[in-house]
């Protein structure tokens, strides 16, 4: 990974190393020492933070290039499992209710499916859309999985 793109992660691990150091580091002690065990602590927290970001990477990578087609329909998995909750909460349970002569169901899906499956369909439309249109990149290509 280059350097640059490392840049962003540099300022927060740096303040970092600088609090803890700052909480725990004696005033009477020797600054340099001081300084020297900040530059490692900021390695440590670097290398941790090339680890994951690798792993990440990894990760990605090894999904979207299996065999599995499946891993890559996913996000419709999702869109089409919601709007198959929504019609049963909405729709098959009350006409089946109707039609059996008992009460119908009180079912309400919680906001957290609202939420969760309304983020799951805006941002994978958003990304179907730019895919559509022609507009590629990173984002287009993380939101649809090609």
């Amino acid at each position: 990974m280059p350097v640059a793109a490392l840049l962003p992660f540099l300022g927060p691990v740096s303040e970092l190393a600088k609090g803890i150091l700052d909480k725990i580091w004696p005033p009477q002690a020797d600054p340099n020492l001081k300084m020297q065990a900040q530059h490692e602590i900021e390695m440590v927290l670097q290398q941790r933070e090339n680890a994951l970001v690798n792993a990440t990477q990894e990760i990605i990578v090894a999904e979207m290039t299996q065999g599995d087609n499946y891993t890559k329909r996913a996000r419709p998995t999702l869109v089409y499992a919601g709007l198959l909750f929504i019609f049963l909460v909405h729709v098959g349970f009350p006409i089946a209710a109707f039609y059996s002569g008992k009460p119908t169901p009180s079912l309400i899906l919680p906001q957290e499916f609202w939420w969760a499956w309304g983020s799951v369909v805006g941002i994978w439309s958003l990304g179907r859309t730019f895919e559509r249109k022609g507009i590629g990149g990173k984002i287009t290509e993380a939101i649809t999985g090609k």
